[in-house]
């Protein structure tokens, strides 16, 4: 009897890991927190950027770890990139752009582009929506945090020479 070795993780299996991971989480838009990561690996160019965006959001806002996610069978460059995709929270936010965008990690930096946009556009959204309905703090929340990823967006694309929103 011969023994097949597996040597690479599907684009399924990720985002299998993603679901479990995220199930129950709301985003500040309270919709599943699951869709965010869903939009951002879509707009991957290639199944390493696809892979990692799934699971860009896993370290960062779930229990499991980097190491958690190898000894799941996620691959050493979807691992690289989510390395420099983690932010810790002891470290200045632009420091941390800066950090993936003058890391040369091709996938780290398409990964946090397409983060930064589609939270921009969504962003942008539930701003419109706390508008509506008079919810100044919202707004004015938002208004920062739009602010913050469109700064971040600008940082990467002078870095890296990405196109920015």
């Amino acid at each position: 009897m011969t023994l097949i070795s597996r040597c690479s993780m599907t684009i399924e299996e990720t985002l299998q890991i993603a679901l479990d991971a995220h199930r129950g989480q709301k985003d500040l838009d309270g919709r599943p927190a699951l869709l965010h990561p869903i939009a951002v690996g879509l707009m991957g160019s290639n199944d390493t950027e696809i892979m990692t965006g799934f699971l860009h959001d896993v370290v960062e806002d779930t229990a499991l770890t980097l190491e958690d996610l190898r000894g799941k069978g996620v691959e050493e460059d979807v691992l690289a990139a989510l390395q420099l995709l983690t932010h810790d929270d002891g470290q200045d936010y632009f420091e941390y752009v800066r950090r993936i965008a003058e890391s040369g990690n091709i996938a780290a930096i398409h990964v946090k582009t397409n983060d930064l946009r589609h939270n921009l556009e969504r962003g942008l959204k539930t701003y419109a929506r706390a508008e509506e309905q008079g919810d100044t703090a919202m707004m004015e929340r938002l208004a920062r945090i739009n602010d913050k990823h469109r700064k971040a967006l600008h940082l990467l694309s002078c870095r890296c020479g990405t196109q920015s929103v």
